[in-house]
């Protein structure tokens, strides 16, 4: 008997499959196989994030902490002065830009302020440096907010898209940071010309924004000019592309810290400037573009300043 069994075993009678089914079940075959199939992967993947990017996008903007974080800042609040067509399309552009554009985060980046209410049919980006691309899980969270980088390329691509698109410019960047100082309202503006050509090449019109409050969210030392860590601010300005000024808030539980000055914020939306797309706008009117809006920007400051602007110390200046 045992040597039957044993026949048959050798000749595999007795085994659940054939040999053929045993090489189709060898290991470095099935790691192959798995190999040569690994793109459905991320096509799945891919597939599910763009239908849930929706639906994600929307669940942060609404995320109830941004309502906790609003009420932090005293009466924090979004002004309209003009209603805006849904079907037009806006580059907001925000100043000043302050410590950390507090203000904009609130206003545009979520729903905290009540922005799709005031705005209905709007679908808004806010850009940000493409540096905050670069970092994982970063990238993924501005992302899940539908914010955008502020490349010129890719702000046409969303400029062009569907009717009610918009985008969130804080114009006066990390320059602009660097001279935040409480009470104050010093724009970098009179090179920035970038966004008025780029208003001309998709015939987006052009919305004043005032941010109330913004430089006083912490207090900042600002060196003199020729100082060392005036030079020192200015390398790390020119290698990473963002610098903040030297600048402190409150604690947890009082004292000095890193937390923002519990301060009023209101953020006054201006009425928009229509621009007629041009496709390669020539100097002459980018300037004459630039000097239409900069008088825009100064009209709202005169109408909404006495009622909104609490703690002013001086007149609103564009200094570079």
């Amino acid at each position: 008997m045992q040597s039957k069994r044993c026949a048959e075993l050798a000749s595999g009678a007795l085994w659940p499959m054939d040999r053929d089914q045993m090489r189709d079940r060898d290991p470095w075959k099935l790691r192959d196989r798995a190999i040569s199939q690994a793109w459905v992967w991320p096509l799945l993947i891919g597939t599910l994030l763009y239908v849930q990017s929706t639906t994600l996008t929307i669940a942060f903007l609404l995320w109830h902490i941004w309502k906790v974080m609003a009420s932090y800042f005293p009466g924090a609040r979004l002004i309209k002065t003009a209603d805006l067509d849904p079907a037009g399309r806006y580059i907001f552009v925000s100043h000043p830009h302050g410590v950390i554009a507090i203000s904009d985060w609130l206003a545009f980046a979520t729903e905290a302020l009540g922005f799709s209410k005031l705005f209905p049919g709007l679908d808004l980006r806010c850009a940000t440096l493409a540096s905050n691309f670069w970092v994982p899980g970063l990238r993924e969270y501005i992302l899940s907010h539908g914010m955008c980088g502020v490349g010129r390329d890719t702000l046409a691509r969303v400029l062009t898209g569907k009717p009610g698109r918009a985008v969130v410019l804080v114009v006066g960047g990390a320059s602009e940071a660097l001279l935040a100082a409480e009470g104050t309202y010093d724009l970098v503006l009179r090179n920035r010309k970038g966004f008025v050509r780029l208003a001309l090449q998709t015939g987006a019109s052009l919305v004043p924004v005032l941010s109330y409050g913004e430089t006083d969210t912490f207090h900042t030392y600002i060196p003199p000019p020729c100082s060392r860590a005036a030079a020192v601010m200015k390398v790390l300005k020119q290698v990473f592309g963002f610098s903040t000024p030297l600048c402190w808030g409150t604690g947890l539980f009082g004292g000095w810290g890193m937390l923002a000055l519990q301060v009023p914020l209101t953020v006054v939306v201006g009425a928009p400037i229509q621009v007629d797309k041009v496709s390669s706008p020539t100097e002459a009117e980018v300037a004459a573009l630039h000097k239409t809006y900069t008088e825009a920007l100064q009209k709202l400051w005169d109408d909404t300043v006495d009622k909104y602007g609490k703690g002013v110390k001086r007149p609103l200046a564009i200094v570079q």
